[in-house]
């Protein structure tokens, strides 16, 4: 809601009694249409390698709605969803669907890709498969962002650029956002909602913290879409 994406599911703090020691963790809306067969037969995702999220990215499949040949190579993603997540996974520093491999950036020892050897694989990073790239079951064109955990101890000499390789185009919407300043003020807006994960991160002294760590990575990205000629579209699909 806060950069006008709309593609992540509603998701708020909660303590619990019998779970992670009445720590707060995150409770996020329940959608059936990710488990049209049903929660045994787990989650509508999209099955792509590295290299193969990269050629569809050249094909740039389904612009203006039109149908890709059969030997494309394309998924049924949109291609601007592709802009859309690869923007929002940058401001997080969210490796686990673009990068599962952390082979964009120097991960440490207890980062799950270290830990399940994910790392080692990116010698081969073309065949490295891509993780939690989900979508509805009646709109299989965009994408649904779950597990949205970030990443705010990545410093900015250390950032994931990896996951905006390939893009060509960002939302205007988006962008206007990180440009005009108003990240600050959309953020404090939405997270004062969840009193829970306020309190969590120690108030708005904390979440202060948090929100300089956004802003400074979302300088970074602007700086990049300049230093690269990235064009800024409106992306209403």
């Amino acid at each position: 809601g806060v950069l006008g994406l709309n593609r992540t599911l509603p998701a708020v703090s909660r303590k619990f009694r019998f779970l992670y020691d009445g720590q707060s963790c995150p409770v996020v809306s329940w959608d059936a249409s990710l488990y049209p067969a049903g929660l045994a037969a787990g989650l509508t995702s999209l099955k792509l390698t590295w290299g193969e999220y990269q050629n569809s990215l050249k094909q740039r499949c389904w612009q203006q709605n039109i149908s890709p040949k059969s030997d494309s190579g394309c998924s049924t993603i949109h291609h601007y969803e592709w802009s859309k997540l690869a923007l929002f996974d940058f401001l997080l520093q969210i490796n686990n669907r673009l990068d599962q491999g952390c082979c964009g950036f120097r991960p440490r020892q207890e980062d799950v890709c270290i830990e399940l050897a994910y790392h080692a694989k990116c010698q081969d990073a073309n065949h490295i498969q891509l993780e939690n790239i989900i979508y509805r079951s009646h709109n299989p064109r965009h994408l649904v962002f779950n597990n949205n955990k970030g990443f705010f101890d990545r410093n900015e000499d250390n950032l994931d650029f990896r996951l905006l390789a390939g893009i060509k185009e960002f939302p205007e919407q988006a962008v206007s956002v990180l440009k005009t300043r108003k990240l600050r003020e959309k953020l404090l807006q939405s997270l004062f909602l969840d009193e829970t994960y306020w309190e969590s991160q120690g108030g708005r002294q904390g979440i202060d913290k948090l929100i300089d760590v956004i802003e400074r990575r979302a300088k970074v990205l602007l700086t990049y879409i300049n230093a690269h000629g990235i064009k800024v579209i409106s992306m209403n699909v």
